[in-house]
């Protein structure tokens, strides 16, 4: 009885090594206080009976969150009271904020996060402040408050990553978000005119960019107007230059081959150009001379242009203001 005993004794302890690790967990074995190297993962394990192994069980795929600075606005009223030393913060302008940062971060390392420090929550915390300050005493307030959110929570990030890393935690920083971020109480009203007055100056940036790029497309289609019509101009000058150049070219080689017909040519051309521009004409015959003394009186008299015209190309042309003689309209 007393064996039997026993060995049902003996088969429960050896059962205590039985494990059973869950699919979102890492078991770490510590076996007579030194850790395996390697931890157990999700599935059934069996070792050494209790008292010998002991298994910690730590969840790497669970994300967890650290919240530093200022406490929630949905926190009881009376949970705790402000804490400036905590909740304010210096920006690189000498302007005090009130900040808040969630920080969202994972097991990367088991082992390292269970036995390099006695609490890595409290070691992580301690740096995510640290690199809260520092980041917010880079920026200026302008940039906490309004555009610089994204980059100060980057920058926050690796930051803390750079200190956990340096002390071994073992933990990997997935994220850390801003949360309310606001000048404090007794400075709020002077904050929200500055905040004002940075939007109208962002409008009025706006609206001169706007009135810019719509004064330079203006510019830019009148230049090309004016540079389509001197094109078109020169195109067209060009082109009458050629085809005066094109058609004397033509009637000097005409020219050459009958000498006579051209000067005759050119003869009648000028005389069908200047004979409008006369209001009398004075034809004379073949051979016949013309006493210019019939002209004497009238001779200091030039109101109206006179035009003598040989009746061939032998005779002269002689000018006279008279309409006396033999005469032609």
């Amino acid at each position: 009885m007393r064996r039997l005993v026993l060995f049902i004794f003996f088969v429960c302890y050896a059962a205590t090594g039985l494990t059973v690790v869950r699919q979102d967990e890492i078991g770490v074995v510590r076996r007579c206080g030194a850790v395996l190297a390697e931890p157990w993962g999700p599935g059934l394990h069996w070792g050494f009976p209790w008292g010998i192994d002991r298994i910690d069980r730590v969840k790497t795929g669970q994300t967890r969150v650290l919240t530093i600075g200022a406490r929630d606005n949905e926190a009881a009223p009376l949970t705790a009271a402000p804490n400036p030393e905590t909740d304010d913060f210096l920006t690189g302008d000498l302007n005090v904020v009130t900040a808040r940062a969630i920080v969202q971060y994972r097991v990367s390392d088991p082992v390292k996060y269970l036995f390099t420090a006695r609490s890595c929550e409290l070691i992580l915390k301690a740096a995510a402040e640290s690199a809260l300050t520092r980041t917010l005493t880079a920026s200026g307030v302008d940039d906490v408050l309004t555009t610089g959110r994204g980059e100060i929570a980057e920058e926050t990030r690796r930051a803390i990553q750079e200190r956990a890393d340096r002390h071994g935690l073992g933990v990997s920083i997935r994220a850390v978000r801003l949360g309310r971020v606001a000048p404090p109480t007794p400075v709020a009203p002077a904050f929200a005119d500055a905040a004002r007055a940075r939007s109208d100056r962002r409008q009025m940036i706006t609206r001169s960019e706007e009135y810019r790029d719509r004064a330079r497309a203006d510019a830019r289609g009148r230049a090309r107007e004016i540079a389509d019509r001197a094109a078109g101009r020169y195109d067209s000058l060009v082109q009458n230059a050629r085809g005066e150049a094109d058609r004397f070219t033509l009637v000097l080689a005409e020219s050459k081959k009958n000498v006579e017909a051209t000067r005759r040519r050119i003869y009648l051309e000028t005389l069908a150009e200047l004979f409008p521009r006369f209001r009398r004409k004075v034809i004379v015959a073949p051979g016949e001379e013309l006493d210019l003394g019939l002209f004497a009186e009238e001779g200091n008299m030039s109101s109206s242009p006179t035009n003598v015209l040989p009746t061939n190309d032998n005779d002269r042309s002689v000018p006279t203001p008279s309409d006396r003689g033999a005469s032609t309209p």
